[in-house]
């Protein structure tokens, strides 16, 4: 399909390309003929000023997009025709836009095909695009020596962003606009093109481009002299440090096995923004902390490996480059205070709670989000759990997942070793979680202990359902961090089933299920990547309400869609359907778990509890 349409594409552009030579524009778009047409043309103008400046940019961009012969007379043109000031501002934008659309051509027709053939030798020319790309585009731009569309091709086979290259193409081509529409304010003294650009003028322009580049490597040089024999660490965006035997394991099985075809960037915003894998295993530098940075943008939901037909794992990579950042103490905890904040609490003696009955094997470890906001449902499933399993304890604390996906691996280990080796040496052998990143923090590093979902306790039990005979139809989102969990999406499908509603299947579900927007932390970086992910679900649901089992998940999808969590539709059916329930939202939510905390004591009596030894603050 890829092919075909990049087939499409080409033809398309042969077309214009025809058309433009067979109507005789080329013709047109020539000195003389503008200084022929002057006075009519400048005429049309003040008659009808925006319906001219719309044509004059619906010919100037596509000359430029697709470099067809006619973008310095047009330059010219529009001194003559708009002014010095707003041709200055037509051309500069219109100019950009044609770039940047000649970059993407590039991008999509060739890079792929380049990347493959040579990857290996375009490592370092990408990884100096991902450091001081920026720098260079703006020189080259300064330039007149390189001709500008040979630029936009080779930066379209580059990792340079698009919106990088648009921004600093419009800064640097800015002094030579100027300089071509002013000459065309004065078109009638200008004999030839080769008039403008003079030898003096092409001197100083590429004095003016190498500026850029001399002041940056005057800023390296002073920064390696500054910090040479000194404690203080060079600034984050100037250190390379050596990449650890994990990542670059990872990064060259990435390198060596990804294809590039295409099927995990699909539906992954991340990808889309960034490109295939491979195609950032190569563009980035992963030694320098700046480049390591973009690792935080990623949702680690494991979508990419869910589809990719080599089974790579580049959400692995992204985590273990977390790991080496923090590590190497260039972690930023103050973009994360908040979520951090909410895990230290969880883990405090305020807010956790351990109540194990005699001869308890089995714990109810809810999480942190439920017990907040939905404090008698929680109890609910408890009292449930109960019934099936009389002994069943109840833990209140946090599984510190936070600290897992942001990199912070050995604070990680300390909180959830101290919860688990807790759990072990009091006989607790299976943990009933609520909560899905609960459940793969217990299942990867749980050291012996098993963990299932209540819904499936529940429903393997015989739930009994409060209400029959619904007929209504709901869309089910799987939460990503369950999606090869087969079992407990088939006990969630039952548990509807049983309330009387059919399940409407959703394009991506199951193993293929996506991420609501919250994964991996990655909204606290790029929201936008974020809100991405949840506007693919809001598309996909097209109105119909949803039901998943994650409260993050449900708090994030109902933004843009109704959604409800399956423990409100358990225990509070009607209310839930027909959209009068109430969800306790901050700060709230921290008095509900004080209270439950309270509640629980008072009617568990358990033969052994306890808080953890660690006070707030």
């Amino acid at each position: 399909m890829l092919k075909y349409k990049r087939v499409f594409l080409v033809g398309g552009i042969a077309v214009l390309v025809v058309l433009f030579f067979t109507t005789g524009l080329h013709r047109h778009l020539s000195l003389e003929s503008v200084k022929t047409q002057q006075s009519r043309l400048q005429e049309a103008y003040h008659q009808h000023p925006m319906a001219a400046i719309a044509v004059f940019s619906a010919i100037y961009i596509p000359v430029v997009a697709l470099n067809l012969p006619g973008a310095l007379v047009l330059g010219l043109a529009a001194g003559a025709l708009f002014g010095v000031l707003t041709g200055t501002i037509i051309i500069s934008f219109a100019s950009s836009i044609g770039a940047s659309l000649a970059c993407l051509l590039s991008r999509y027709l060739l890079r792929d095909w380049v990347q493959r053939r040579f990857g290996e030798k375009l490592e370092k020319v990408n990884a100096g695009i991902q450091t001081e790309g920026a720098f260079y585009l703006f020189a080259l731009r300064l330039m007149p020596v390189i001709p500008f569309f040979v630029i936009n091709l080779v930066m379209g086979l580059t990792s340079m962003r698009l919106r990088t290259f648009y921004w600093v193409s419009q800064l640097g081509m800015l002094p030579g606009t100027m300089v071509f529409v002013n000459a065309g304010s004065q078109i009638g003294r200008i004999e030839s093109i080769s008039g403008i650009l003079s030898p003096g003028l092409i001197v100083s322009l590429a004095l003016l481009g190498i500026f850029p580049l001399l002041m940056r490597r005057l800023l390296q040089l002073y920064r390696r002299r500054w910090h040479k024999g000194s404690e203080i660490a060079p600034l984050s965006t100037g250190v390379i440090e050596k990449t650890p035997p994990m990542v670059e394991t990872r990064l060259k099985d990435i390198r060596e096995r990804c294809t590039e075809c295409g099927a995990c960037s699909k539906a992954c915003a991340f990808l889309s923004h960034y490109g295939t894998p491979r195609a950032i295993t190569e563009g980035f530098d992963f030694s320098s902390p700046r480049h390591q940075a973009v690792a935080y943008e990623c949702s680690l939901c494991s979508l990419c490996t869910a589809v990719c037909p080599e089974k790579l794992d580049p959400c692995g990579l992204f985590l273990e480059i977390r790991r080496h950042h923090v590590d190497g103490g260039h972690f930023d905890e103050s973009k994360y205070a908040a979520i951090l904040g909410y895990e230290k609490l969880g883990t405090s003696s305020l807010f956790s709670w351990y109540g194990l009955p005699q001869g308890c094997d089995t714990v109810f470890f809810p999480g942190c989000t439920l017990p907040g906001t939905r404090p008698e449902v929680t109890m609910r499933l408890f009292q449930d759990l109960q019934k099936a399993i009389p002994a069943v304890g109840m833990v209140l604390d946090c599984c510190a997942k936070p600290s897992h996906d942001l990199g912070r691996q050995a604070h990680f280990k300390t909180e959830f070793g101290e919860l688990t080796d807790y759990l072990s040496d009091h006989g607790v052998k299976l943990v009933l979680v609520a909560c899905p990143n609960c459940y793969t923090i217990f299942q990867q590093y749980g050291n012996g202990l098993s963990v299932s979902t209540v819904y499936e306790t529940i429903h393997a039990n015989g739930f009994r359902a409060t209400m029959k005979n619904c007929g209504r139809e709901v869309g089910v989102h799987d939460p990503c961090a369950l999606r090869s969990e087969t079992k407990v999406h088939q006990a969630v499908r039952g548990l509807l089933s049983e309330l009387g509603l059919t399940v409407q299947e959703m394009k991506h579900r199951g193993r293929r299920t996506l991420c609501c927007g919250k994964g991996g932390m990655a909204g606290f970086v790029n929201p936008a990547l974020a809100n991405a992910w949840s506007a693919i679900r809001e598309q996909e649901a097209a109105g119909q309400t949803m039901v998943t089992y994650c409260a993050g998940c449900t708090g994030s999808l109902g933004r843009v869609a109704p959604t409800i969590h399956i423990a409100d539709l358990l225990y509070r059916p009607e209310m839930t359907l027909n959209g009068n329930l109430k969800i306790t939202r901050p700060p709230l939510t921290y008095l509900n778990r004080l209270l439950l905390k309270q509640r629980l004591k008072r009617e568990l009596k358990p033969q052994t509890s306890r808080v953890r030894p660690r006070k707030i603050g």
